[in-house]
């Protein structure tokens, strides 16, 4: 685990099967009248190096620095936009 706030998570996963590492990036922004929390999740392949500097960064890490890795690299996203229905998609970039 990265980052583990309430409603900003960051970790690191690896498959256990070929040991390929991925950043997990989830945020929720709070609907304070309807309660239909809007929810958004990435996970994208990282190396291996990029996970020990990820890790290395502590506390500095910064949302920049998480959309620097991925320019042009494929990500899973699910978006779950309020009052809309959820959406699973290919996409580019942290």
């Amino acid at each position: 685990m990265l980052v583990d706030e309430s409603h900003y998570i960051v970790s690191i996963l690896v498959c256990p099967s070929c040991t390929q590492r991925f950043v997990s990036a989830f945020s929720e922004t709070v609907d304070w009248t309807g309660g239909d929390d809007s929810q958004y999740w990435t996970l994208m392949p990282i190396t291996a190096a990029e996970a020990v500097n990820l890790a290395q960064q502590g506390d500095s890490l910064t949302e920049a620095k998480l959309a620097a890795l991925g320019p042009g690299r494929q990500a899973l996203r699910r978006d779950y936009p309020t009052g809309q229905a959820p959406r699973i998609y290919w996409g580019t970039g942290a």
